[in-house]
C-alpha cells in the first residue's frame, strides 16, 4: 500500500513534468500588421520623460512607415531609435524606442495616425497604439495660482568701503589745489621782457673793435684779417639791407647794392673796391702792406657809419648794449 510519502513524490514529479512544458507561441498572420507596445508610465508631470516601445510585425517584402508623433507642446519627441530584424517565420520585426514628454496639463493620446506598410501594390494599415499621457501639475492641490511679487534687488557689499573713496577724493583735491597754488606763486612776478636786438651797425662796429683788438695787423696775418673784415661787412649788409650777403658772391652783392637808392655813388665805389680787394687777398694770395690794411679797416668802418639807420639815439643803443651784457 503506497504511503503518503510516495504519493507526495509522485505528485511533485507529475507537476514538474507538466509545468516545465513550454507554451507554444501563437503564429502571427502574414497578410496583416501586428503591433505591440509598452510604456514605462502614462502618468507624469510636465517635462518628465516617458519611454515608449513600439514593435511591428510585417511581411518580409513590405516597406513599413511609422507616423511622426510630435504634436506641439502636447506631445514632444525627445529621442527615437529604430531597428529591423528578420524572423524565422518569414516576417520582419521593427522595434522603435521613443522618448517623449509633454509641456501641457491634460490627457493627450500619443498619436492618432496610422501605421502603414506597402507590399507590392497592396497597402496594409493599422492604428498606432492607443497610448495616452496623463500630465499632472507638480503643484499641490492647495497651492495658490497667484504669482508672488518680485523681490527687491539685494545690493552686494562694496569691495572697498565708501569712506576710503571719500578720503582718497579729498586727498586728490588737496594735492591739485597745492600744485596750482605753488605754480601761481612761482609765476606771480611777470618775467622782464627781453630787450630788442641791437641795430646791425652797432653789431658791426662792436665786431670791428673786436677784430682790431686781435692785433692781426701787427702779426701780418692779412688773409685772416681780410676774411673776418669782409664777413663783418657781409653780415652788416644782410641786417641793414636784407641781403643774403654771407652766401652771395662779390659780383652779386655789388650788383644788388648798385640798385639801392640808399647808397650814393661814393659809397657804392667804397663797397666795390673793398670787396674786390678782399677777394684778391683771399683767393689770389695778394699780400697788402699794413697801411693798406688799416685803410681797408677805416673805409669799412666809414661805410657802416655813413649807411646806418638813424632812427634811435646813441644813448638808447648804449643802454641796450648794457642790458644785453648784464643778461
Amino acid at each position: 500500500m503506497p504511503t503518503p510519502r510516495h504519493i507526495l513524490i509522485s505528485l511533485i514529479a507529475l507537476s514538474s513534468l507538466f509545468g516545465c512544458k513550454k507554451e507554444e507561441s501563437k503564429p502571427l498572420p502574414k497578410d496583416q500588421l501586428t503591433v505591440e507596445y509598452s510604456i514605462d508610465r502614462d502618468v507624469l508631470q510636465v517635462g518628465d520623460p516617458v519611454e515608449l516601445n513600439v514593435t511591428v510585425y510585417y511581411p518580409e517584402n513590405g516597406v513599413l512607415q511609422l507616423p511622426p508623433i510630435g504634436r506641439g507642446k502636447e506631445i514632444v519627441q525627445l529621442k527615437r531609435d529604430s531597428s529591423v530584424a528578420s524572423r524565422e517565420d518569414g516576417l520582419k520585426q521593427s522595434t522603435t524606442q521613443y522618448r517623449i514628454t509633454s509641456f501641457r496639463l491634460g490627457d493627450f493620446p500619443v498619436s492618432t495616425n496610422s501605421i502603414t506598410c506597402a507590399v507590392g501594390e497592396q497597402m496594409l494599415t493599422t492604428s498606432f497604439p492607443e497610448a495616452v499621457l496623463h500630465v499632472k501639475s507638480a503643484l499641490t492641490a492647495d497651492a495658490s495660482d497667484k504669482l508672488e511679487d518680485i523681490k527687491a534687488v539685494r545690493k552686494l557689499p562694496d569691495v572697498i568701503p565708501r569712506w576710503v573713496w571719500i578720503v582718497l577724493g579729498a586727498a586728490l583735491v588737496a594735492f591739485l589745489a597745492g600744485l596750482i597754488t605753488s605754480r601761481l606763486w612761482k609765476n606771480r612776478k611777470q618775467r622782464t621782457p627781453e630787450p630788442p636786438p641791437l641795430p646791425p651797425h652797432v653789431i658791426a662796429l662792436n665786431a670791428l673793435q673786436a677784430l682790431w683788438d686781435k692785433g692781426l695787423l701787427e702779426k701780418d696775418e692779412c688773409n685772416l684779417f681780410y676774411t673776418e673784415l669782409s664777413m663783418i661787412l657781409r653780415i652788416y649788409l644782410d641786417g641793414r639791407f636784407q641781403l643774403n650777403a654771407p652766401d652771395q658772391t662779390t659780383e652779386e652783392i655789388v650788383w644788388e647794392m648798385s640798385r639801392s637808392v640808399e647808397l650814393n655813388q661814393a659809397q657804392q665805389d667804397i663797397l666795390q673796391e673793398f670787396m674786390k680787394q678782399a677777394d684778391r687777398v683771399k683767393f689770389a694770395k695778394d699780400h697788402p702792406d699794413r697801411q693798406t690794411m688799416e685803410n681797408a679797416f677805416n673805409t669799412t668802418k666809414q661805410f657802416i657809419t655813413e649807411t646806418k639807420v638813424e632812427n634811435e639815439p646813441e644813448s638808447k643803443i648804449e643802454n641796450r648794449k648794457s642790458e644785453i651784457g648784464n643778461s
